[in-house]
């Protein structure tokens, strides 16, 4: 019952995409909008800070300098920030902090993908954010499930100002990331642990990252005791465990 609690208020938590007030600042006063407190459904939050955001056109401008480190450009639009997320992981948020206190032009945020040598370069549909007018605060989109492939591709932000009179400054974004179990293939490496069997999906992702290889006879043994030597080494492989070594 208190994890079904916490999950619910998680959820809830999760789906929230508020502009502050004006007299705020960029991320102030807002919940931590993750489902859980433990487990694959937690969401892991990287911020991309103003000082990553390059100039990625001739008509970028020029860098000045905002309310703290926030900034806007003399030009106007076109800037860019890499991400870096861990391979196989699903984004499943994005948040633009921004001041925006324009009646006219906004502060725009996009998710850009590209392939293995950075050209190519499109927006992932569903990823643009545009601050409130008026306002100092975030915008946020919560309901993606983008998986992450940096062997083949590269991802970045692009952010644009609709004016270039300080009335629109970027405060940096926020990526929320899950990690998340590989899914199944078509053919069990087992034979004793069919599709059918519900820690198929699991049993597999164990024997792809190398953490175990069964117990003999092509079989994988799933109703066999754990013994503490057994558990030893599925523990140090899967966290990856290492000390030093003199």
């Amino acid at each position: 019952m208190r994890i079904t609690r916490l999950v619910s208020l998680g959820a809830m938590l999760c789906c929230l995409s508020v502009a502050m007030p004006s007299s705020a600042q960029p991320s102030d006063f807002k919940p931590d909008p993750k489902a859980a407190d433990f487990g694959p459904t937690n969401l892991t939050h990287v911020r991309v800070s103003p000082f990553e955001f390059v100039g990625t056109s001739p008509n970028s401008g020029d860098r000045l300098p905002g309310s703290g480190y926030t900034f806007y450009s003399t030009g106007g639009s076109e800037w860019g920030a890499p991400v870096h997320l861990p391979g196989g992981s699903l984004l499943k948020r994005i948040e633009l902090d921004y001041c925006d206190t324009s009646s006219g032009g906004h502060v725009h945020l996009e998710f850009h993908e590209c392939d293995n040598q950075w050209t190519n370069c499109v927006e992932v549909p569903g990823t643009q954010l545009v601050s409130v007018s008026g306002s100092c605060g975030f915008v946020a989109i919560d309901t993606l499930s983008l998986r992450i492939d940096n062997f083949h591709h590269g991802y970045a932000l692009t952010a644009t100002f609709g004016t270039s009179d300080g009335t629109n400054t970027l405060g940096g974004a926020i990526l929320s990331y899950q990690l998340d179990v590989s899914p199944a293939p078509g053919t069990p490496t087992f034979g004793d642990v069919p599709p059918s069997d519900p820690a198929f999906q699991f049993i597999e992702a164990l024997v792809a990252s190398g953490i175990t290889a069964g117990c003999s006879g092509g079989n994988y043994c799933p109703d066999a005791p754990l013994t503490r030597r057994q558990m030893a080494v599925f523990l140090a492989k899967a966290l990856g465990l290492q000390w030093t070594n003199y």
